[in-house]
């Protein structure tokens, strides 16, 4: 930035600057940019765990809740941030599939360019992990006092939109029953487990790039994708990440 305003001659700018180009690779030497993850959670077992919260209609609503976004997060290979968005105005649900269309601005959003819609079909293999079943039965169980659109509500009166927080320290929790080590491992590397589990299965860079809302597979590559269990099933995304835990047995 600096070297589109200043210059140390007609012929050098300052990032060229010998001086400061030393200065550079020696604060890189101290703290080096470094890769936070060289390694991810295998998905299967967070989806082992979330098979033992069954039957859906016999969970409180904090587990039913902490189901619903952990699935969330890894079905669509999204931030926290657009989860955290999900309107049910933008929400078509039938018997078999979900389909989102977010309409509100996301971090990946820019001009000429936005997440393209999100569609989740049931998963028939495992009625415990359908997303479809876990969705409406959350939708039965927070109709009688919701007083917003925004799909995820917290768990005690007077139950209004949660915060990323919030949702981010649920997962967290649910990382930590099924055995996760949450010392290493954050909320945010859902992302990268899910990515890295569809890939490993096979899924094209096409497919990932358009559910994870990337526009080009290098930062996938460079950022998310890390060695997990490898898995192989068809091309569907959400479908991919669930099959994923039944090869690795």
């Amino acid at each position: 930035m600096l070297s589109s305003f200043l210059s140390v001659n007609r012929e050098i700018t300052v990032g060229q600057w010998p001086l400061v180009k030393r200065f550079l690779k020696g604060i890189f030497n101290l703290k080096p940019s470094l890769p936070r993850y060289q390694k991810t959670w295998d998905v299967n077992i967070v989806l082992q765990y979330l098979m033992t919260l069954t039957p859906v209609h016999m969970l409180t609503l904090r587990v039913l809740s902490y189901k619903l976004v952990t699935l969330l997060l890894l079905l669509t290979g999204q931030r926290l941030q657009t989860i955290h968005c999900f309107d049910l105005d933008d929400i078509n649900v039938t018997d078999s599939s979900i389909y989102i269309d977010v309409r509100t601005l996301l971090k990946c959003s820019k001009p000429g360019s936005h997440l393209q819609p999100i569609e989740l079909p049931a998963f028939i293999d495992d009625d415990r992990l359908c997303i479809v079943t876990v969705f409406k039965e959350y939708l039965l169980r927070t109709s009688s006092f919701r007083k917003t659109q925004k799909l995820i509500l917290s768990c005690v009166k007077p139950y209004q939109h949660v915060s990323k927080a919030t949702i981010a320290r649920w997962v967290k929790t649910v990382l930590q029953l099924a055995g996760i080590d949450i010392t290493i491992y954050k909320s945010h590397i859902t992302r990268s487990a899910s990515t890295s589990a569809a890939f490993q299965c096979a899924t094209s860079i096409d497919t990932i790039l358009k559910a994870a809302g990337w526009s080009n597979d290098s930062t996938f590559r460079k950022f998310y994708n890390r060695p997990v269990s490898k898995q192989n099933y068809n091309d569907n995304f959400s479908v991919k990440v669930l099959r994923s835990q039944k090869l690795s047995n």
